[in-house]
């Protein structure tokens, strides 16, 4: 079975912890990811930026990073694979979202899990693969919650 850690980096994003576990957990299962071990993180704008600059070399906030597990890094022993980490920048995507927050926060935690799995959107073609998916796992998610 999967297991995902959530980290609110602000104690005012702790509410949010449990929605993004159980809405990792179902997409983990979808993926054929069940024996892995994911890191998400609920962050604030200056956090993000600092992460951008640092990772990124871009010097502005982002809604989502994700970061694939360093190869070669010493780990405590696990079953579990480690996927990586996902950096979410809840200010920013509650300033995005057009009203529905929960929505933007699904589809960018989605968009992170699509990227720790080797999507990119560089080129066209590789954007609608993408995009393809990702409104496949919201697709499976409103039938899940229904």
């Amino acid at each position: 079975m999967a297991a995902v850690e959530v980290f609110s980096l602000n104690s005012n994003f702790r509410k949010f912890e449990g929605r993004i576990r159980r809405t990792a957990m179902p997409v983990l299962r979808y993926l054929g990811k069940e024996n892995c071990y994911l890191e998400i993180y609920l962050v604030p704008d200056k956090k993000m930026r600092f992460l951008n600059k640092k990772f990124r070399g871009k010097d502005k906030t982002a809604d989502v990073l994700s970061f694939n597990e360093q190869k070669n890094f010493i780990y405590p022993p696990s079953r579990k694979r480690r996927l990586g980490e996902i950096y979410l920048n809840l200010p920013l995507i509650r300033r995005q979202a057009n009203g529905d927050f929960e929505a933007a926060l699904v589809r960018l935690l989605i968009h992170g899990f699509l990227h720790l799995l080797g999507y990119t959107h560089n080129r066209k073609n590789d954007r609608i693969k993408m995009e393809k998916q990702e409104a496949k796992l919201l697709r499976l998610l409103n039938r899940s919650t229904h």
